[in-house]
This record gives C-alpha cells, sequence and structure tokens, in this order.
C-alpha cells in the first residue's frame, strides 16, 4: 500500500515537471519572432486574455447558426507581429463547429506585441461554447463574439 502511494507521487510530480518544462508546439510553421518570458520559453495567453487581445472579431456564418449545434471548441491560435491570425488549430470539438469558429479567426486581429521595442508574433488559445436555438434559459449564445 505505502509502495503505491510512492509510485503515485512519483507520477504526479514526474508529469508535473514535464508540464512545466515542455516546449510550447505552434500551431503551424513560423519563421518570426514570437513573445517569450523571461525563461526565454514561448508565451502562450489563456482564452480570456486572447479575447481581451482581440481589436477586430468576426462572428461565424449564417448556415452555422441555423443548424443549432452546441459544443465546445479549443482553438491554437498564432497571431503574427502584425496582429492579423497567422493560422489556426484546432485542439478540441466537432468538425461541424470547428471548421467554421476557425474561418471566422482568420479575419479576427489582436493587439500587436512587442518585445525590446521590436514587434513579435505571438500564441494563444481561444475556448469558445456555442448553442443557438435549444439553449434553454440561457438564451441564445452562437456568436463567438462573446
Amino acid at each position: 500500500m505505502r509502495l503505491n502511494t510512492i509510485r503515485a507521487v512519483a507520477v504526479l510530480l514526474c508529469t508535473a515537471a514535464w508540464g512545466q518544462t515542455r516546449k510550447t508546439a505552434l500551431p503551424c510553421e513560423y519563421s518570426g519572432p514570437l513573445l517569450r518570458d523571461s525563461a526565454g520559453a514561448v508565451v502562450q495567453y489563456n482564452s480570456d486574455d486572447m479575447k481581451a487581445r482581440a481589436m477586430h472579431k468576426q462572428d461565424v456564418d449564417a448556415a452555422t447558426k441555423q443548424i443549432d449545434a452546441k459544443g465546445t471548441v479549443l482553438i491554437d491560435v498564432l497571431v503574427g507581429s502584425d496582429g492579423r491570425v497567422s493560422c489556426t488549430k484546432a485542439l478540441v470539438g466537432h468538425p461541424i463547429l470547428t471548421k467554421p469558429i476557425q474561418d471566422a479567426l482568420r479575419h479576427w486581429t489582436f493587439a500587436a506585441a512587442d518585445s525590446n521595442g521590436k514587434r513579435v508574433g505571438y500564441t494563444g488559445q481561444l475556448l469558445f461554447t456555442l448553442c443557438n436555438i435549444s439553449c434553454g434559459d440561457a438564451g441564445p449564445s452562437m456568436t463567438i463574439v462573446k
């Protein structure tokens, strides 16, 4: 029993250490400079930070809204040094929802980031929960602008 506890703690510690040292995988090839933290790791913004950095947002198309699909979608986004979306990669979600969201995200623009006075690209993840007619009391939320 005690050995099992020690093994479980060891696995937990190794997993936590790996999570701290792993490199951020980019959603696509990018040759420009990226925003990095003081340790040199690529900065990856969370969904709320990315939505706050968004300067221009485009909603999903009308056809996607009409199908009344419900679901959660998580998208990796690479923003270039000019603030435009360089690429996206769906991490979680059904293709019926991920494709139109990625299409809309390609038209978003974000606040530029700079490092040492030079504009650099950055990465982040955006989380969307979509539903339309069948949301019940929560009301429609198919728009990804919210």
